[in-house]
């Protein structure tokens, strides 16, 4: 409702100039001719005050126009495409304020664009509808590239957990004692903690947990989490305390992320969890130990793993947030895909790439990815494994060291494969490659150990010309659209 209010303050303020304009009228003569002051004009004009009927109608009058067309919302057809990117709540979706951009500026600024600049904006609307932008999609991606400019770390919740740490004189050597956690949210914040009630509604068994604030919340949790997950989602509300952030979603699930402030709360409340249970001095610690080993081991990863308590996306998370900043590794990719156990498709739901030209998630397109790439291969592998048996969330892990088809860029590979704890028939598998170069050789001492599988991969079946590809799904149909276009352009150039 107040996004609707100040929708209509701008587009008031942008008729009200515009008319001004038209008139050449300065706003020293508008306030004359209304009687009404130039700075509040100036207020109305940049959209921040919307004006009584009273002073609309002198308004009017001083202007030469009917009050019901000064008060309509339909505006002249250079402004046009203004009221379909306010329409098309694509606004709502980008996170202006976030990159320090003034919504009212950016209005304002569109409001004096020539008519050929109004023409792209409407054809980037009409783009965007025609591509059934979703404004889930909008916001993750305006958050991954947001993760993105900042090299994936946040120093400023790194001391935040820091100061946590030495205010409740907290022992986090791992694993952190899981009772810590609710008794912390019970005796500083109130909360009261539910793991019954979840079992009366056969709707929420997907959920992890769903919080009911007030002057004492009621957290929701789900009988059927890990205690890695338990212990995730309790450090998370300590977070949204702690940090005191208010704008946010009650439910611990992603599906019901949409918006960008939620999605950016709930990474900074995750990203203060994993600070927290996987403490950077012990966890630089064990990684050292691990990237130190002449020979990969799978059991070794995944160990550590246990040892913190934590889920792969836990750990991988917690590892790609201090990959640039401890070992200096600035290109990698991060990569979350889910699958179902009766279906041959996989899915993109989070991304991070930082300083790399290739795409291993293919843009998240309709188009398949490439099933050579280790995030697809280890959740065949353990779909076919784990097919119609309850593991309890069993985890396998994998290396792979490929290469990308007609380049020189070389990837170093590790992931993650996971059972759902709720849901036998769904599998996670997190990823997190490491550009390779001679950097990352000294950092990782079994990069080239003979035993690592190596593989020539690409981004998708539809862009790749690979001719004997075994695990090929589609034929590379976008490839040979653009070839017969190349084909089209040069046998024209010879003509």
């Amino acid at each position: 409702m107040e996004n609707n209010r100040n929708y209509i303050r701008l587009i008031f303020g942008l008729k009200l100039k515009q008319l001004r304009q038209e008139k050449h009228l300065s706003l020293n003569d508008l306030a004359e001719k209304s009687s009404l002051s130039v700075s509040y004009l100036n207020e109305i004009e940049k959209g921040k005050k919307y004006p009584k009927a009273e002073k609309i109608a002198r308004l009017a009058d001083a202007l030469e126009v009917s009050y019901d067309s000064l008060v309509s919302l339909k505006l002249t057809r250079n402004l046009t495409p203004i009221a379909q990117l306010i329409d098309s709540n694509i606004l709502e979706m980008l996170p202006l304020d976030h990159y320090g951009i003034n919504l009212n500026k950016f209005i304002s600024l569109m409001s004096e664009a020539s008519y050929q600049l109004s023409a792209l904006v409407s054809t980037v609307i009409e783009m965007a509808h025609n591509a059934e932008l979703s404004q889930n999609n909008f916001s993750r991606t305006a958050l991954r590239i947001y993760k993105e400019i900042n090299e994936n770390y946040f120093e400023d919740i790194e001391k935040s957990v820091n100061n946590f740490i030495s205010g409740f004189n907290l022992d986090v050597t791992p694993p952190i004692i899981l009772q810590l956690l609710p008794d912390i949210l019970k005796d500083e914040y109130h909360y009261v903690i539910d793991e019954k009630r979840f079992n009366d509604f056969n709707e929420l068994r997907q959920l992890r947990g769903v919080l009911k604030p007030g002057k004492q919340p009621i957290l929701f949790l789900n009988p059927g989490i890990s205690t890695a997950q338990k212990s995730f989602i309790l450090t998370k509300e300590i977070a949204y305390n702690y940090l005191e952030i208010s704008n946010r979603s009650y439910i611990h699930s992603s599906l019901k992320l949409n918006t960008f402030d939620h999605l950016l709360n709930n990474y900074k409340s995750a990203y203060f969890a994993t600070a927290l249970l996987l403490y950077k001095d012990f966890f630089v610690r064990d990684v050292n130990n691990f990237f130190k080993q002449n020979t990969w081991s799978s059991n070794t990863l995944l160990e550590i793993i246990k040892k913190y308590n934590a889920t792969p996306e836990m750990f991988f998370q917690r590892l790609a947030n201090l990959t640039g900043k401890v070992w200096e590794i600035h290109k990698f990719f991060f990569l979350r895909f889910n699958t179902s156990a009766h279906s041959d498709r996989y899915d993109l739901t989070k991304e991070v790439r930082l300083n790399i030209r290739q795409n291993p998630g293919g843009y998240q397109t309709s188009e398949h990815y490439c099933r050579r790439w280790l995030s697809i291969e280890l959740l065949k592998n353990i779909k076919h494994e784990l097919e119609g048996i309850e593991s309890g969330g069993k985890m396998k892990a994998g290396i792979l060291h490929s290469k990308f088809h007609q380049t020189e860029d070389e990837y170093l590979s590790i992931s993650v494969a996971q059972q759902n704890v709720l849901d036998k028939d769904m599998f996670t598998s997190i990823t997190l490659g490491f550009y390779l170069d001679d950097h990352l050789k000294k950092k990782i001492n079994f990069w080239n150990e003979p035993k690592i599988p190596f593989r020539i991969v690409n981004n998708t079946c539809e862009m790749c010309n690979i001719t004997d590809c075994k695990e090929r799904v589609s034929e590379p149909i976008t490839l040979k659209k653009i070839q017969i276009s190349s084909d089209i352009e040069n046998a024209i150039k010879k003509l």
